[in-house]
């Protein structure tokens, strides 16, 4: 990419690693291919995924944020800052007054106030009586400069000179005034199109399982796709469908056995499903384009089932470009990955094509042999294999595979 640095770069690696992060990534984008060029702090902010407790122990251990909203607010800065997705014009707090009064309001609600409770009030005080007189500063040196000054719209917001100018004085109040917090941006428009292929890119390898040693500092562990997908699938199906659409509770982001961001945007981008507005403000809407809803048809999507005849010639694997070709229809699969490796070693002794592999034996001429778990592995592996013939040629049955063997199902070989 030329205009943002590789998605494996460290800190652009842990912004799409991240399911939190990967969310505020996808309300961006949202907001580029919609006009949308001011956020709030509010939108960015889903159920309580703050209380997983790894990421409060970062909030406690860092001692960067003061609050998860802070937090949250920084990373949002410093995905549009590292990205270059665009240009900040303008971080403001806007209804200072009104702001004064939630607090005030909030404080008094409190019963049986503790010293924490009676310090965070004075410190939410003192930042907005702060911010109050440094609105007044401005509107004073904008009266120095010209003879009219927009008294309404500077009196509504104060606007902030740069990020660090607003984090110096939003540290206390972004926990009570995330919809008081804006941040108008100016899209660099190639930078954007191109952060949404890395962002396909990146999706292509989490479902290829190329991160499976590279969890979040918050999950305890991550899971095969194959398997976050059959998590996804338990869970879903407990909720009702409407005219083929479910409401995903923001509840799903604490989930340990699936990522809800990373899973949706997957089948998102794949056509299986459309998220109608990632920027909900209650729960997200998501309309699935195949009913009734089975682990098969988000496997599957929308993928045209051909008949066996369709794919009797022409099946090879491409190791230089690593494309399987089943009949006419090239099935792209990541170079050098486990996926690529089986379908080297099946293909590369003709004679063979047709016999059970025994995923000991892959390991083996892999030079795996001693992986932990190996069968599981190779299983896995295969598993994403047929998920990927399913999506670009409808083949539902290309394998043929038990938890210790694969095997190319006889009918699709001449």
């Amino acid at each position: 990419m030329n205009d943002i640095k590789n998605v494996m770069n460290e800190e652009t690696f842990d912004y799409f690693n991240s399911d939190v992060n990967f969310l505020a990534i996808n309300i961006l984008l949202e907001g580029f291919y919609r006009g949308q060029n001011i956020f709030t702090l509010d939108q960015f902010l889903k159920g309580n995924y703050w209380k997983i407790e790894e990421i409060a122990d970062e909030i406690r251990d860092t001692n960067d944020f003061s609050n998860v909203k802070d937090m949250v607010l920084h990373q949002v800065i410093g995905i549009i800052e590292s990205f270059n997705l665009a240009k900040i014009t303008r971080i403001s707090v806007k209804d200072i007054s009104g702001l004064l009064e939630l607090v005030v309001s909030k404080a008094v609600k409190t019963e049986n106030p503790i010293d924490d409770d009676i310090g965070y009030f004075t410190a939410v005080i003192n930042e907005i009586y702060d911010l109050k007189k440094l609105s007044d500063a401005k509107i004073e040196a904008e009266m120095a400069k010209q003879d009219k000054v927009d008294f309404k719209s500077m009196l509504s917001r104060v606007n902030f000179k740069d990020a660090d100018e607003a984090a110096r004085h939003l540290s206390f109040i972004s926990s009570i005034a995330a919809p008081h917090i804006e941040l108008e941006i100016s899209f660099i428009d190639e930078v954007a199109k191109e952060t949404d292929k890395a962002v396909e890119d990146y999706l292509f390898s989490f479902s290829q399982d190329d991160f499976i040693d590279k969890k979040p500092s918050y999950k305890q562990k991550r899971y095969y796709f194959s398997k976050q997908l059959e998590n996804f699938y338990s869970y879903i199906k407990e909720f009702p469908t409407i005219d083929g659409s479910i409401n995903i509770p923001f509840s799903s982001l604490e989930k340990q056995d699936f990522e809800v961001v990373k899973v949706l945007s997957y089948l998102e981008r794949g056509k299986i499903v459309k998220i109608r507005n990632w920027n909900d403000v209650d729960m997200w809407n998501v309309k699935f384009h195949t009913t009734p809803i089975t682990l098969q048809s988000l496997v599957a999507g929308n993928a045209e089932t051909k008949s066996e005849d369709d794919f009797k010639e022409n099946l090879s694997f491409n190791e230089a470009k690593s494309v399987l070709l089943i009949g006419d229809k090239p099935v792209k699969i990541r170079k050098f990955s486990d996926q690529y490796h089986i379908l080297r070693i099946i293909f590369e002794q003709p004679e063979r094509i047709k016999d059970e592999w025994f995923f000991s034996e892959i390991a083996e001429k892999y030079d795996d042999v001693g992986t932990v778990n190996e069968d599981k592995k190779f299983y896995n592996a295969t598993y994403q294999i047929a998920q990927k013939i399913i999506k670009d040629t409808g083949i539902r049955d290309f394998f043929i595979t038990t938890k210790q063997s694969a095997r190319i199902n006889p009918k699709y070989l001449n």
